[in-house]
Formats: C-alpha cells, structure tokens, sequence
C-alpha cells in the first residue's frame, strides 16, 4: 500500500520556513537590544604603572656590578648593585683636618681677644690697636666652604677648590699675625692683658661652621663604605638605560627605580568624549601576561579641571587620564610597562 507524503512534506517545509524566519527575528533583535543597550567602550594601549621609589649611589665611583635584572622582584634591603666609591683615604684626612681646624677657630673665639695695654708713651699716644675678629669670621667662613667642596669633590673643578684652599691659607696668615699698636718712644712694661668679649653670635657661626665640618666627614666616611646599593623598598625592578657595569655615577645619582606594586595601576589615555562614558567605580576588563582580570576604575584626571591644565594644554595633549585598580595576589610578576587593552561595558 503506497503511502502519499506529499502533504506532510509541504507542511515540514511551509512550517519550517516559518521557523527559521522566526529564529532569525528573535536573533537580529537580540543582537540589536545588546548594541543598544550594552555597549562596549574599548580603550587601547593602557599600560601598567604605579608608584615609583629610586635607589641612589650614596658617593661618587663606578658600578662594579648589577645584580638584579630588568623585572625582577626585590625586598627591602636587597642588594641591588654594587660599586666602588672614588672617595680617597687622602679626602677624608683632609676632612679631619677641616674639622680640627674648625674646632681650633671655635675655641679661639670663645677664649676672647686679648690686647697688651703699653704705658703711656712720653711723646706721642700708642694708634689704637686692630682686633682680628673679622680676620677668623673669615678663616671660618672659607673653611666651612673648603669643606662642604671636598666632600663633594665632583661638583665642582679642580681649580676651584685651588683657589679657595689659597684664600683660606692667605686668611690663615693674617689672622696669625696680631696687629700691635705703634709708639714713637720706648715704654714700661705692658700692663696685664685684658679679655675683650666676642659677639654671641659670632661664636653661633663658628659652632654651626665645625657641625657643617663633621657632617661633611661623617658624610665621607660612610659613603666611602657603601659600596653596595641597596633597595630602599620592596618593589619590581625597572633599570635605567646608561646604567651598567663600568659606568661612573654621581653621588646621590638614581641607579634603579624600583615600582612598588602594591601601588600599582593601569593607566589609559582617552578622549574628552570618550570620558563621559567612564565613572569612578566603574568596572573594567583587560589582559596581562594571558590572565584574565577585572578592576574598577579608581582615577580620573581631566587635565582641563586639574591645576596642571595649562601645562597640558600648552603641550596640546587634552586628553583625560584614566586609572584602574590592579587585583590584589596575582600569580605572575607585574611589570611595568605592560601592555594592555581595556573593555568597559556602558549603557545605551
């Protein structure tokens, strides 16, 4: 018995059209609901940055050895570089002399200045006599300055520091050389020799200028030392190009930065328009190092509504400034530098 299909295929086929012209309504208008009503607002180049803490040479010298590499993970105290300082045994002697012979000129003023009164000539009264108060306010002042040049010798030239050891040693001479008063005519014997009292604040000058003379040996010696550079914090390592074995560096010269990455963060640049679609607390989605992560945004800098606008506009960058948090323990070093791109979800 031969069974007639026909009107059942034709149903198939009459209802089946009807259904996948449905399925498609129901598809297009859910992906027009999505476009409209959760859009994505994609920001690229975002880079990972943070706070950044520097780790100086204590003295002038040269690196001897870098013993971390670019990224790496440190604690506070670890040694980081090493160098050798090019402060001289024969500096720091003379340090030592800078500050016994400040000493020396302290004691002096508090002492006094003493002058011998002579008896009264027969034919013509004595010239008043000179003191030499100025004479070591002057000794004082170029040995404080001597000092404060040799414990930092590569500051200035070598000639300069020529001259001013000349002046202090002219200074010396005259100071040493009391003046005394002048008479026609023989005369008694001298009487006692009284004590004139110096300025209080002169001898203030003299103290502060020994403090300046020790600080600077004190100074020395310890940076003569420290030939290992040490972090001052813990962070990620982040080394400066024209720093590397063999090179000579500056007392106080920044040898790496270290990021602290507990202060860490995304940073993206966007535009003034793109900016009215991101809020504070708003939640977005990046990528580092092929972890998927989320952070919200903890920062907005409009450069027209910060105190630094003028300078922004000046370097015709308007752009705002964009800051999301990082998640806390991540399970892969942080380095910064890093790439990313954002996606924030915005409204329609």
């Amino acid at each position: 018995m031969e069974v007639d299909i026909t009107n059942k295929a034709n149903k198939i086929i009459r209802y089946g059209l009807i259904g996948l012209v449905l399925l498609a309504l129901i598809v297009s208008t859910g992906v027009y609901f999505y476009q409209h009503h959760n859009k994505t607002l994609t920001i690229y180049d975002a880079q990972v940055t943070g706070d950044i803490v520097q780790a100086k040479a204590k003295s002038p010298g040269k690196i001897t050895e870098i013993v971390v590499s670019d990224g790496d993970h440190v604690e506070a105290g670890d040694v980081i570089a090493r160098m050798e300082s090019s402060i001289t045994d024969e500096q720091i002697q003379q340090l030592e002399q800078n500050v016994k012979l400040a000493q020396q000129s302290l004691e002096q003023l508090k002492k006094g200045a003493t002058m011998t009164l002579p008896a009264a000539p027969q034919t013509q009264a004595p010239s008043a006599p000179s003191y030499s108060a100025s004479s070591q306010r002057e000794v004082a002042r170029l040995r404080a300055k001597l000092a404060a040049m040799q414990a930092n010798p590569d500051a200035y030239a070598r000639k300069e520091i020529q001259s001013v050891q000349a002046e202090l040693n002219a200074a010396q001479a005259a100071a040493s050389v009391p003046a005394t008063p002048s008479v026609p005519a023989p005369s008694p014997a001298p009487t006692a020799a009284p004590t004139v009292p110096q300025n209080p604040d002169i001898i203030k000058q003299a103290e502060m200028q020994v403090q300046v003379a020790q600080a600077a040996l004190d100074n020395a010696k310890e940076a003569q030392q420290a030939t290992d550079i040490l972090a001052p914090t813990a962070g990620t390592v982040m080394l400066i190009d024209d720093i590397a074995e063999g090179a000579e560096v500056k007392a106080d010269q920044v040898v790496v930065n270290l990021m602290d990455p507990e202060n860490a963060w995304v940073e993206a640049k966007v535009t003034p328009e793109q900016a009215k679609n991101i809020r504070l607390g708003q939640f977005a989605a990046y990528e580092l190092d092929k972890h998927k992560l989320q952070g919200s945004v903890k920062d907005i800098v409009d450069p027209s509504n910060d105190e630094s606008g003028e300078q922004a506009d000046a370097d015709g960058d308007s752009r705002v400034t964009v800051r999301i948090s990082l998640p806390s323990g991540l399970s892969f070093t942080l380095k910064p530098g890093m790439t990313t791109t954002l996606k924030f979800a915005i409204g329609g």
